[in-house]
């Protein structure tokens, strides 16, 4: 749900460029209630690389980089970290 109100939220804004680090930014957010409801630590690790990752992205927009470079940027990072984490779930539990 939080996920649909960020692009609601930027796209009313007028700012369209923020819509990836912000659904990085809540995604990353949401692991940490998520590590300690199922006991999963590593979901910690997982949150703060998704975390950094959204910053990392709105620093990008600043930067003033192109909306498709951020949006491969902020995508390719965030599924790196994602791929890692089901990963390290599946082979450590």
């Amino acid at each position: 749900m939080a996920v649909f109100a960020v692009i609601a939220a930027s796209n009313a804004s007028g700012r369209p460029e923020f819509i990836p680090a912000a659904i990085a930014l809540v995604v990353g957010l949401h692991f940490f209630p998520l590590a300690r409801c199922y006991d999963q630590w590593q979901y910690n690790g997982t949150a703060v690389l998704l975390t950094v990752v959204g910053i990392a992205g709105f620093a990008l927009v600043a930067a003033g980089l192109s909306d498709e470079s951020v949006r491969a940027a902020v995508g390719l990072a965030s599924a790196a970290v994602l791929w890692a984490s089901a990963y390290h779930v599946a082979v450590k539990g």
